[in-house]
């Protein structure tokens, strides 16, 4: 008989493991409990799979960021280059989940699945969507279909793609999507079913260089656009200690016509610039930016403008192009 998977459990902190003063009191400290202390209410994992874990982190995700993301893809490349580890779970916050999957669906080049997982509500809430979201996360990442898909995330027993994961809701356990394409699969009482077979996942693994130790992300902002902003602080800000600029725009990618001029100024001094969009949805081409034509701005696609800025600063990181890096993202790019 085949043997049973290995699966390595890797925790972050986050509100998956956060614990309240009451199983009623929204105001929860997050990180406070440890993967043991996560497995010892879900028994039933030690029937899907062989289970090791080990807490790198217990922090609130809003505290994450690339140093941290760098430290958990490098412990992640350790642990799937063994034999014997099927693929890797990782617990994590879901304030900055996005990016975090996106980091190391960039960053990481295996087929072994890794899987990111988190809940909306703590531990100690009356009804806690975490144990179920880990023991789906752990289904999935054990089993072969989820190899070669790049990095999953799994959410409400939903199976979403990194690259397109979008979170939609501050509060509601379905808080999570994918955009433009849906999920990739579900978890059905036990079992792991996905809709289509694995197909080439754009970009996944493209950026290992960042996970050198002497590599450090070049600065990339964030300027959103509002009816009637002076944009005083992107009139005042001092570019020398930045190398890129992500303009969340109105609707497709529209910007004031009074700050058009300072953006394709920026853009002609060699500020990198990508547009992305406010709407949950995202979707900015080339033809609906038309302002900035001639200028070598960069259309972020389905990308929302956090996720274009970390993959902005990834390809400044590694000098790679800008605009063909943004068009691979697209679903048919």
């Amino acid at each position: 008989m085949p043997s049973e998977p290995k699966v390595v459990i890797i925790g972050t902190g986050g509100t998956i493991a956060g614990r309240a003063d009451s199983a009623t009191n929204l105001a929860y400290s997050a990180g406070q409990l440890s993967i043991e202390d996560l497995l010892e209410v879900i028994p039933d994992l030690a029937n899907v799979a062989q289970i090791s874990g080990q807490n790198l982190f217990s922090l609130n995700s809003k505290d994450m960021g690339p140093a941290q993301w760098q430290l958990l893809a490098r412990t992640i490349s350790e642990e799937v280059s063994r034999k014997d580890v099927s693929g890797v779970v990782i617990t994590h916050g879901t304030d900055t989940l996005e990016e975090a999957a996106l980091f190391l669906h960039l960053t990481l080049r295996t087929d072994k699945p890794i899987v990111l997982t988190g809940s909306m509500r703590p531990a100690t809430a009356l009804s806690p969507d975490g144990p179920a979201n880990l023991f789906h996360a752990v289904q999935v990442c054990a089993s072969a279909k989820a190899s070669g898909r790049g990095v999953l995330v799994v959410m409400n027993g939903e199976i979403l793609p990194a690259l397109h994961l979008v979170k939609r809701h501050s509060i509601a356990t379905n808080a999570f999507t994918s955009s433009p394409a849906g999920p990739l699969g579900r978890v059905y009482s036990g079992r792991t079913s996905f809709f289509s077979g694995p197909t080439k996942v754009a970009l996944a693994g493209a950026f290992g260089i960042a996970l050198a130790n002497d590599v450090t992300l070049p600065a990339v902002d964030i300027h959103y656009v509002a009816a009637g902003s002076s944009h005083a602080g992107l009139l005042s800000c001092d570019w020398t200690e930045r190398n890129g600029l992500v303009i969340a725009g109105f609707g497709s990618g529209e910007i004031p016509d009074g700050l058009v001029p300072e953006i394709n100024r920026l853009a002609d001094e060699g500020i990198t610039i990508v547009v992305s969009s406010r709407v949950a949805g995202v979707v900015v081409l080339p033809e609906t930016m038309t302002l900035t034509e001639g200028h070598h701005i960069v259309a972020s696609r389905h990308l929302n403008p956090h996720k274009s800025a970390l993959l902005l600063s990834l390809t400044l990181a590694a000098g790679k192009d800008v605009a063909a890096t943004f068009i691979r993202t697209d679903a048919d790019g």
